[in-house]
């Protein structure tokens, strides 16, 4: 007689390995995730999963683990409740937000999008799902110039528990200076140009510090809790930053841009700093003036407009501008139009 197979001691021990994973990652899992981490093959998967889900259940009696599936990937994730209802609108809403950090692909963030847009894509009424047809080919970016961080989903991981728990954290870190150990206090976690960035309190040199997250090596969650400053805001630390990295607070370096007018739209339309002032069009050209702590980033940018964009002041970023513009024009030897 053909018995049902139940599951075993060592297969009770993987079970239980699996749901503490699912609880302490806080996230859905790929299938390739779980069938890694338990190193078991997809039938013994599946087989756990139907023993799981026909055994066990959660506080509303449905079955404990859930099976989704986002762009073609399975996913597994412990079967929360989920109160909150969307509409085919917020739903495409939500979606952008992810298409707009897929840089952050691979990685908990995105990750953990996707496990939201999955639960409120359930709660769409049959009659309106028709509406969300082919969502995936309606939005999309270029991803031009983007960084991948894949490779660091674990540090991030350890990065947004930091926050989430104000726990510090111990970070070995790669600069232009060598490899060094950090303990910090996470403060902002920040995006700029399709890039990570972490503003921290670094205990050994009092100050706040800001630490690209691709060059963290290792980073470690201490238990050891911190109070959350209320004098900081990310608003007031990048006041007279052009970008991220931040001058001598001391500094106030007035920079005047002169412009054609046929840059107005990219140039006074945007955002770049929030003290930024833009003039009318007179005789064919705008100004642009800005206060900045450092003149590394406002430089840069200056450049990558080239020719059209012209510095009034001051006159060392003139000098800068001039120098590299030497640099490029010999770097041609003696190419001649």
């Amino acid at each position: 007689m053909n018995e049902k197979r139940r599951p075993t001691y060592p297969a009770a021990l993987n079970m239980a390995k699996l749901i503490y994973t699912l609880a302490m990652q806080g996230r859905s899992l790929t299938l390739e995730d779980i069938l890694r981490i338990l190193d078991i093959s997809e039938r013994t998967a599946r087989r756990y999963l139907k023993a799981m889900n026909e055994f066990l259940s959660n506080r509303q009696g449905e079955p404990l683990i859930r099976v989704t599936r986002t762009g073609g990937v399975e996913r597994w994730r412990l079967n929360e409740t989920m109160p909150l209802e969307a509409t085919p609108y917020q739903l495409m809403s939500l979606y952008l937000g992810s298409i707009l950090m897929s840089s952050l692909d691979q990685t908990v963030v995105r990750d953990g999008l996707m496990d939201m847009f999955a639960d409120l894509e359930e709660t769409i009424p049959l009659a309106q799902r028709a509406l969300l047809k082919n969502y995936q080919k309606k939005f999309y970016t270029t991803g031009f110039g983007s960084r991948s961080y894949e490779e660091v989903d674990e540090h991030i991981d350890v990065v947004l528990r930091g926050l989430l728990n104000q726990f510090k954290l111990e970070l070995f870190y790669r600069s232009q200076k060598g490899e060094r150990q950090y303990l910090i206090q996470p403060y902002t976690l920040v995006m700029h140009r399709d890039a990570l960035y972490l503003n921290a309190w670094v205990e050994n040199y009092r100050e706040i510090r800001t630490f690209r997250v691709d060059n963290i090596l290792t980073a470690r969650l201490t238990k050891d809790y911190f109070d959350y400053p209320t004098d900081y805001s990310p608003e007031s630390f990048y006041e007279r930053s052009f970008g991220v990295f931040k001058g001598d607070e001391a500094n106030q370096i007035t920079v005047t841009i002169e412009f054609p007018e046929i840059l107005y739209d990219y140039v006074a339309n945007r955002s770049w700093i929030a003290n930024q002032e833009i003039s009318p069009v007179q005789d064919g050209k705008f100004l642009m003036k800005v206060v900045v702590s450092n003149l590394f980033e406002i430089f840069h940018w200056v450049m990558s407009i080239g020719s059209e964009a012209r510095v009034i002041e001051p006159g060392e970023l003139i000098e800068m501008v001039k120098g590299e513009a030497h640099k490029i024009l010999d770097g041609y030897g003696n190419y001649s139009r």
